[in-house]
């Protein structure tokens, strides 16, 4: 079988020869370790180089996207991966450089955030905002407010959004299938507004998401014509604790739009995979029976989701991870033998997309990269 073929073989309950495995993110020290060269592929220091990269012009940024695509296609071609897909990418085009490796987005003297990129660490993140909304109630009259502007998305529109995807999908064609992204369901976790907001209307918060559900559902049709069968959306929404919001809000905001995405890839014969770290099993049903999500992405192992456990409770749920990104870069590589082996046992050969639960991220060896590959590919279903 080719790599097409098992991946086609995984979305239809079938068992392939081998599991086709992916990398939703590779981050760009590790890659560059990999290839012998400096390499543009993932993570935090991809979005402070991306981002840096508007600073000097629209086509010096179109040739910084080439080249992250350029550079994952090769990796993945060194790695022997089955499937890919477009990593997580930040794209805002910052209005100056404070220093080496800070930047600022919006107005210095208005609304604006300021970015960091940490070389120690290889970390980068935002470190200041102005001109947010300081609590749930002021979030919600500006929510109010936005919804007063219709849109619509035409496919001109789409083809826009979308080219990076289009592209990198036309390079990997030879050689992979590709899982398209686009369906971001959620809102960050760690603002102290949305949260507050969940609590004190979730049901206006239903109505926003469903407004721009209702919109971006066109998505789907418009992915499916391009040749996309798996299509990717979610945000964070848990912790290792548990969901950041109780399963009664969570249902009641988000159960209507993940059932309008869900229905509508059924409708064109394509599968709907949402993504969140952390313990998710408080709203398991709600995602994966109530609204009928397909499949599940960045599936958290260490925060108890395991293959074995999805497997029993949802039996033609589509699992994609589930190997520790923690295990990968802290552990042995006969802890990441030992972890690999676990998951292919547990899922029975069939409806699982092994590979990290989250990013390799930098400091991650490269000998247990290549421990985890070598346990996918000689396991046979």
């Amino acid at each position: 079988m080719n790599s097409f073929e098992r991946f086609n073989a995984i979305l239809d309950g079938k068992k392939p020869d081998r599991m086709p495995f992916f990398f939703p993110t590779i981050a760009c020290s590790v890659a560059s370790e990999i290839l012998g060269r400096e390499a543009h592929t993932g993570g935090d220091s991809l979005h402070f180089k991306e981002e840096k990269s508007w600073l000097y012009g629209e086509q010096a940024h179109a040739e910084f996207v080439q080249k992250y695509q350029e550079d994952s296609l090769e990796l993945h071609k060194r790695l022997g991966a089955d499937i890919i897909r477009e990593t997580w990418r930040c794209r805002a085009k910052p209005t100056k450089m404070l220093d080496e490796y800070t930047l600022l987005f919006g107005d210095e003297n208005g609304p604006h955030t300021i970015k960091r990129f940490y070389p120690e660490t290889q970390s980068y993140g935002v470190v200041k905002k102005v001109g947010e909304p300081q609590d749930g109630e002021e979030l919600i009259e500006r929510l109010k407010k936005s919804m007063k502007h219709d849109y619509d998305l035409t496919d001109d529109i789409l083809e826009e959004r979308f080219k990076d995807q289009l592209r990198m999908k036309k390079m990997a064609e030879p050689y992979f299938p590709m899982i398209a992204t686009g369906l971001g369901i959620g809102f960050p976790m760690d603002s102290v507004a949305w949260l507050e907001a969940s609590a004190i209307d979730p049901l206006f918060l239903r109505d926003y998401f469903l407004f721009h559900a209702e919109k971006e559902v066109k998505i789907v049709k418009f992915l499916v014509n391009k040749g996309f069968r798996f299509i990717s959306g979610g945000a964070d929404i848990a912790t290792a604790k548990g969901p950041v919001m109780s399963p009664k809000n969570f249902r009641t905001i988000f159960e209507p739009t993940l059932k309008l995405f869900a229905d509508e890839c059924r409708k064109y014969g394509a599968v709907f995979c949402y993504r969140t770290d952390g313990d998710i099993w408080e709203i398991a049903d709600c995602l994966f029976k109530d609204a009928g999500v397909q499949a599940y992405g960045e599936v958290d192992r260490a925060a108890s989701m395991t293959v074995g456990k999805l497997r029993e409770k949802y039996p033609d749920l589509i699992i994609l991870g589930n190997i520790s990104s923690a295990t990968l870069v802290e552990g042995t590589t006969e802890d990441v033998r030992r972890e690999t082996r676990a998951t292919l046992e547990e899922s029975g050969g069939y409806r699982y997309i092994p590979g990290p639960s989250n990013a390799i991220v930098h400091g991650t060896p490269v000998e247990n990269v290549y421990a985890m590959i070598d346990e996918i590919k000689n396991y046979k279903p």
